[in-house]
C-alpha cells in the first residue's frame, strides 16, 4: 500500500502519485510468468485496491471541484472520465470473478491496463491543467481532504483483508 502520510502539495500531484503507482503494479504484473496463478492473483488484489480507492477520491471530491472550472473543457473532461471509471469498474468486478489462471483473465486485464494508463494520461495532460484553474485555497483543502479520505479509505482495507 503506498504511504498516504505525507502531505502532497497539490491534488494532483497525490493523483500523479497514484497513478506511477498502479503504473508500476501493470509494470510487474507483466513481469509474471504465465503459470504465476498466485502472483497474479496477488498483483491484480494489489492494482483493485488502489484503483478502487483512487477512483471514490476522484468522484467524490476531485471531479466535483473540477466540474466548478467554468470551461466547456473542464465539464467534458469530468463526465468522460467518470465513464472510464465505469468501464474500469465493470472490468475489475469481472477480474474479480475470474480464475486468475484463465485465458480471459489475461486478456480482461490488458484491456484494464490500457484503458486505466489512458485514463492517467488524459488526466494528467488535459484534466489536471483545468484543475489549475481553481483558487489557491480550493487546492489546499482539496489536498487535505483528498488525504484524509485516502487514510480512511486505506484503513477500511486494511480491516475489510484482516
Amino acid at each position: 500500500m503506498s504511504d498516504t502520510k505525507v502531505s502532497a502539495k497539490t491534488p494532483m500531484q497525490m493523483l500523479k502519485q497514484d497513478h506511477r503507482t498502479v503504473k508500476e503494479l501493470f509494470a510487474e504484473y507483466g513481469k509474471l510468468q504465465a503459470g504465476d496463478r498466485d502472483g497474479r492473483e496477488q498483483l491484480f488484489r494489489k492494482i483493485n485496491e488502489e484503483l478502487t480507492i483512487h477512483s471514490e477520491i476522484e468522484e467524490r471530491l476531485f471531479y466535483p471541484a473540477v466540474r466548478e472550472v467554468p470551461t466547456d473543457e473542464a465539464q467534458d473532461l469530468v463526465s468522460e472520465a467518470v465513464e472510464e471509471h465505469h468501464i474500469v469498474k465493470t472490468l475489475l468486478g469481472e477480474l474479480s470473478d475470474l480464475d486468475p489462471g484463465a485465458p480471459a483473465f489475461e486478456a480482461k486485464m490488458t484491456v484494464l491496463r490500457e484503458n486505466v494508463l489512458h485514463h492517467a494520461e488524459e488526466e494528467e495532460k488535459e484534466m489536471f491543467p483545468q484543475a489549475k484553474q481553481l483558487p489557491k485555497d480550493v487546492l489546499e483543502t482539496l489536498v487535505i481532504e483528498m488525504e484524509a479520505l485516502k487514510n480512511d479509505l486505506e484503513d477500511r482495507e486494511e480491516q475489510d483483508s484482516e
